[in-house]
């Protein structure tokens, strides 16, 4: 399998630089291998959310894609997961909420099939309840993420073999953040595959959502950096929470991008 590492840094630059509007589905589906799978284990006991912090599809509802926080093509499956709170060891106990939102898509396009989750909280919500979101509400790095967490993932993930090439890409990081992306290929069946962990925007201690993508070849071609700077720029990532939040979804007078916060 071609090494992917090679070219992390162009990915990085290539993902930022790609168009973020969907890709269009195609009806190849990348079928699951008739192969023994030994599963890795649950690594969710190191969330530090309140909360389960797992993408666990069969527990996960569907809806319209329109109504996630992610989504890719406008034929793809889209599941609303889990809700979870603030950071349980912050100790913070405040009335305002943080209410991070736990969402999937798949979806093919070409000759790639796709599978990413997304857990984004909206740090400028405005809620009848208690206002905006605590400062102690952000989205946090594990820095330690490895073959592990990568391996329980996602479904795709956790029938993948041959784990290899764990690559840190932080040449576009500030030094107190953590890694800015990470990523470790794979094989699913005959597939060659690369699982990617992707920070969003930095908020105050950590980011405003944490995106992981799987991204496998339904043929036996190498993946190739073109392959994941196209899914993760055709990606499209949804702060606004429409949730309880008073704030209209493009009222951004007050409130400015979130890159530009500490």
């Amino acid at each position: 399998m071609r090494a992917v590492s090679i070219y992390a840094s162009a990915i990085v630059t290539a993902a930022m630089l790609a168009s973020a509007s969907g890709a269009d589905a195609q009806n190849s589906q990348l079928s699951v291998p008739n192969v023994s799978v030994t599963a890795p284990p649950f690594v969710g006991t190191r969330s530090p959310y309140f909360g389960r912090y797992r993408v666990e599809e069969d527990k996960f509802g569907e809806v319209p894609c329109s109504q996630t926080r992610i989504a890719f093509g406008p034929s793809g499956k889209c599941l609303q997961g889990y809700r979870l709170g603030v950071p349980a060891n912050t100790g913070y106990r405040g009335s305002s909420p943080c209410d991070m939102a736990l969402d999937v898509v798949i979806d093919t396009t070409g000759n790639l099939a796709v599978e990413a989750d997304i857990l984004v909280f909206d740090p400028y919500a405005v809620y009848a309840s208690g206002g905006s979101p605590p400062k102690f509400c952000y989205v946090r790095s594990y820095l330690g993420y490895d073959q592990t967490d990568f391996q329980d993932m996602n479904q795709v993930t956790r029938r993948g073999s041959n784990w290899h090439n764990l690559v840190v890409n932080d040449a576009q990081n500030q030094w107190y953040r953590g890694d800015r992306l990470r990523s470790m290929e794979f094989s699913y069946g005959p597939h060659n595959c690369i699982a990617i962990r992707k920070p969003g925007p930095v908020w105050r201690g950590g980011y405003v959502y944490m995106m992981h993508a799987s991204i496998c070849r339904t043929d036996t071609a190498a993946v190739q950096a073109q392959d994941v700077a196209y899914v993760l720029g055709s990606l499209q990532t949804r702060i606004y929470d429409p949730v309880g939040n008073l704030r209209k979804a493009d009222d951004h007078t007050t409130y400015g991008p979130a890159a530009n916060s500490r």
